[in-house]
């Protein structure tokens, strides 16, 4: 158990890291830091699924907490000087690193509390 906490701790690390690297990234562009915190809920569209069941809401929520479409955003925004496409990469990727940071993570199929990153449930 000492060895995944200290996994969690890492990624937590991390996330910590590249939420401070959006806010950079985002205080560089055009558009002001607020845009983070206007658009960090928009994110959560992702758990529409789980109005179906706890397979489909694991399904769209990884999709929507995964870094790999966010970050080609953000490329497809600086190659080609689309900086609002940069934008929304960078807000998407805000949110996922504050939900890592907070222990949220990729769900799995069974529960929405059982994540990468240990049960997010309380215990009682």
């Amino acid at each position: 158990m000492q060895d995944f906490e200290r996994f969690v701790s890492h990624l937590k690390w991390e996330s910590l890291s590249l939420a401070i690297l959006m806010v950079v990234l985002t205080h560089k562009s055009p558009y002001s830091i607020w845009w983070l915190a206007v658009g960090f809920p928009l994110v959560d569209v992702f758990m529409i699924g789980y109005i179906i069941s706890p397979n489909a809401g694991a399904i769209t929520y990884n999709l929507g907490h995964n870094m790999t479409i966010p970050t080609l955003l953000i490329a497809y925004g600086v190659f080609t000087s689309t900086e609002i496409i940069s934008l929304v990469g960078f807000i998407w990727i805000f949110h996922i690193a504050v939900d890592r940071l907070l222990g949220f993570g990729l769900k799995n199929r069974e529960s929405f509390h059982i994540t990468h990153m240990g049960n997010i449930k309380k215990s009682k």
